[in-house]
């Protein structure tokens, strides 16, 4: 009797299920040139995670050269990585205008930790069902507890499919307010709200000749 109750607290455990699920979630990060999104988003990503997967499309922003490339396309590489940020360059994966393999690879391979699309205008096209990766990558990012970061210059840089799913909105400083027919979900006009702070702090700051314009952000939840 003793046996079959310590078998079945075996079975008990062995079947329980994982105590934490982290609660993935998409973030936008909104900015002109020189505002700082690629140094803020480096800032998040050394300040929350133990990991870290940057895709740019050639290498720039500067920032992002200083950290080593990453074979995405290797399972044991991206499973014996854990810790650090790594780079992918996007253009490598390109096949066509509107074929990048690195979403499949990412999606396959990368698990548990952010993906930061830095400047992703350059390798991400404005309809998200267009490249079979980007869609099952953005449908499931829960699921593969991926946090996917979209640094961008303005609002319209954002495929519109995936304002639907974000939940985090830092702004800064914008040439372009952003619009309904980019953004469809009832957090329009708070994001607007923040754009016409921001850019008003943002001349101000400039006015100043201090570098006090570098780094302002105000965050939205959408």
């Amino acid at each position: 009797m003793a046996k079959s109750r310590k078998k079945s607290a075996s079975k008990r455990k062995r079947e329980a299920p994982a105590r934490s699920h982290r609660d993935a979630q998409i973030t936008v990060i909104i900015g002109r040139n020189g505002t700082g999104k690629s140094t803020f988003s480096e800032r998040i990503v050394k300040a929350v995670y133990k990991k870290a997967l940057v895709i740019t499309y050639n290498g720039a922003p500067k920032i992002w050269r200083d950290y080593a490339e990453i074979d995405v396309t290797d399972p044991k590489v991206m499973g014996a990585w854990k810790s650090g940020i790594r780079q992918v360059i996007a253009a490598r994966y390109e096949e066509s205008r509107n074929k990048n393999t690195v979403f499949e690879h990412i999606y396959k391979n990368y698990r548990n930790g952010p993906v930061i699309f830095d400047d992703c205008r350059g390798y991400i096209g404005s309809n998200v069902d267009n490249d079979r990766w980007f869609r099952q990558l953005i449908l499931d990012f829960r699921h593969l507890m991926l946090d996917p970061y979209f640094v961008v210059h303005t609002p319209s840089d954002v495929p519109p499919r995936v304002w639907g799913f974000t939940s985090t909105v830092f702004v800064g400083a914008t040439d372009s307010l952003a619009s309904k027919r980019q953004i469809t979900t009832d957090s329009l006009e708070r994001i607007i709200e923040a754009q016409k702070r921001v850019n008003l702090a943002f001349r101000k700051a400039k006015a100043r000749q201090d570098n006090s314009h570098y780094g302002l952000f105000i965050k939205v939840n959408t």
